[in-house]
């Protein structure tokens, strides 16, 4: 079993920003997480694939998204943003997680 996992620490500057993951050659999503540094940020997240659909949307979250019950198959390049920060400056952690077919 091959597992690629995207880890990115990322600086919100003016409240939203966003990172974009190597190709995914193909595969099954299976964990997704947007954890804000201070638990009281509120934020919103969203995965979009390489053809600018959005896969993934969350609503306003407080602290973090930690999205362990996906099982959705990807393959392609996908950007995670993170917008509407409050406060608007902030540092996030992401992860995603990808098995993929071996």
């Amino acid at each position: 079993m091959t597992v690629y996992q995207h880890r990115a620490s990322l600086a919100v500057s003016g409240g939203s920003n966003n990172t974009l993951t190597l190709r995914v050659l193909g595969g099954v999503l299976g964990h997704f997480i947007v954890r804000a540094r201070t638990d009281t940020t509120t934020f919103r997240a969203n995965l979009v694939d390489e053809g600018s659909l959005t896969i993934l949307n969350y609503g306003y979250q407080r602290g973090e998204v930690n999205d362990t019950g996906i099982h959705i198959p990807v393959v392609g390049r996908y950007t995670i943003n993170i917008t509407n920060t409050n406060p608007a400056t902030e540092t996030f952690d992401v992860l995603f997680t990808v098995q993929e077919k071996g």
